[in-house]
């Protein structure tokens, strides 16, 4: 199926061959149909599978434009109601939604209306009329309140990323933006998740929708790997994360905006170039830390949950979860920045020592197990910042060497000069750390043998003088041991009857017996992820 098979007027399939638009994703290519119809349309899909086009599409196709080309009739639509109106969870995704509309419905006014900058403007541009209002629930209630806002005439009305609304806690502004239009439009809900509150809405606020459901036929476009790293040593694990992964543009969500400024500060630092986002930025500056990273001036945003939905970032190779997020509804919305538009992706979520069941219960929540990587090596983390500096060097022109060239002769044989000056351009070399738990002054060995035991491993590294013996990991035919990086050298050197050797990766281990037991059995009652988290620490 393509676009020019859908019922469309000519002006909007001209739009989207203008903009290289041929085959719908499979969200529009099963909700457009109905909405054309004339249907109640309830989607649930990802976020970036193109929910947005998929309501765009039938507001172009089924509203006029409002005058055609009489000054006096145009007059006379000054301060005329929206026959559309688009609610959407955050300023970012208002304004994302509102500039889709502008290309494939040129013939329509579209205004979009949201917090975060001053109000005169927005009510003026809704006094001189609008076709289209894209607003958000906290703006659109204040000028619902101030009589500035008239949904009466409003013939389509859309929820985009209803969830979203429900975590802001939006439900009562939405349901009484919804009342004020009138029962006879029709009404679209976008959104990843149904949870009760969109089940509810559906049943009082559309009529007989059809639930077009394309999540359950999805594959995730990204790889999921899950990597323990203490808290007190993770910004030096996910400096070594950016650099071995080498990723073009890369996203670190964590939960607080405190935190969020910490980070980017500590990236910066270590020579990363960061910029944080969050609520409690400006619009101005929100838009500006979002134009250098699309620019790639900055490869790395550090975000709240602001950034999961919404904004316009094309590209996105890595989405790194600083912290376990407390549902599972976050970790898909924040993943789903990655691996969008046919492109690949990779997600990272980091764990302490003591998350990993709930980790598993994350798994066990959106029916996927994650693979289990080990922190970067040193060694990895060296090469690929060589490989990076001659990426860049790559590109250099010969003339701006040319000044150089003589200096270079002199320092050719200078070994210490030029380690120096590696050391300068791409900064020390990061102290040994454990694969199993990230933790900096451990080493991870591997000593083989078979029938090992943990109590056999401790008795033998005792007896060789190891000091400090950290987590033991063990497989069918060796034990992986994290010790001191100090004493590795003698350890080595005592031991006669087992092989040690320094390990450069750790097998995962294997699921808790709460996991295996969940997996063979169906439960009485599915707690939700979040329930299962509360259990667990209590």
């Amino acid at each position: 199926m393509e676009f020019k098979d859908f019922a469309l007027r000519p002006e909007v399939l001209a739009a989207l061959e203008a903009k290289g638009f041929t085959t719908p994703t499979a969200i529009q290519a099963q909700a457009i149909p109905l909405a054309l119809e004339g249907r109640d349309v309830l989607g649930q899909a990802r976020t970036g599978t193109g929910k947005t086009l998929a309501f765009a599409l039938p507001i172009a196709h089924k509203l006029e434009a409002p005058f055609r080309g009489d000054s006096r009739v145009a007059s006379r639509q000054r301060g005329r109601p929206p026959r559309a109106f688009i609610l959407t969870p955050t300023r970012e995704l208002a304004l994302q939604v509102a500039g889709e509309l502008a290309w494939v419905a040129p013939h329509l006014h579209v205004l979009p209306i949201y917090g975060g900058t001053g109000y005169g403007s927005q009510a003026e541009g809704l006094r001189r009329g609008a076709d289209v209002v894209v607003a958000t629930p906290g703006r659109a209630i204040d000028y619902l309140n101030q009589g500035i806002l008239d949904l009466s005439h409003v013939e389509i009305a859309v929820l985009d990323e209803a969830d979203e609304m429900l975590s802001m806690g939006f439900e009562e502004d939405v349901e009484k933006l919804l009342g004020a239009t009138p029962a006879s439009r029709q009404t679209f809900l976008f959104s990843a998740t149904v949870p009760s509150w969109a089940k509810r809405l559906a049943e009082r606020y559309m009529r007989d929708p059809v639930h077009v459901n394309v999540v359950k036929d999805e594959q995730v476009s990204y790889e999921e790997l899950a990597l323990q790293a203490p808290l007190q040593t993770r910004l030096n694990t996910l400096t070594d994360v950016i650099f071995a992964y080498a990723p073009e543009r890369t996203i670190v969500f964590t939960r607080t905006k405190a935190e969020v400024d910490e980070l980017a500060t500590g990236l910066q630092a270590r020579g990363i170039g960061a910029a944080p986002i969050h609520g409690d930025m400006s619009q101005r500056e929100r838009e500006r830390v979002l134009g250098r990273f699309r620019e790639g001036t900055d490869t790395v945003l550090v975000a709240t949950d602001v950034a999961a939905r919404g904004l316009d970032i094309p590209e996105v190779d890595l989405v790194v979860h600083f912290r376990l997020p407390e549902k599972a509804e976050p970790y898909q919305h924040r993943s789903g920045r990655t691996g969008r538009a046919g492109r690949s992706g990779r997600v990272i979520l980091f764990y302490g020592p003591r998350e990993r069941r709930e980790l598993e219960n994350l798994e066990y929540a959106v029916k996927r197990r994650f693979k289990r990587v080990n922190p970067p090596t040193p060694e990895e983390v060296q090469e690929a910042k060589w490989q990076r500096l001659l990426a860049r060097l790559a590109k250099q022109p010969p003339h701006e060497r040319a000044p150089w060239r003589e200096l270079a002769d002199r320092l050719v044989n200078d070994r210490e000069a030029i380690a120096g000056l590696l050391a300068f351009m791409l900064g020390t070399v990061s102290a040994p750390k454990s694969l199993i738990t990230g933790e900096e002054g451990l080493v991870t060995v591997k000593l083989s043998g078979q029938r090992l035991t943990i109590a056999r491993v401790v008795a033998v590294l005792k007896k060789a003088g190891a000091g400090r013996i950290g987590r033991i990991v063990l497989s069918q035919d060796a034990a992986y041991i994290d010790v001191q990086a100090d004493e590795l050298e003698s350890i080595q050197q005592n031991l006669s009857e087992f092989h040690l050797s320094r390990a450069h990766e750790v097998p995962a281990e294997s699921p808790s017996r709460e996991r295996r037991e969940s997996e063979g059995r169906t439960p009485r009652r599915e707690r939700s992820y979040s329930e299962r988290r509360r259990v667990v620490s209590r």
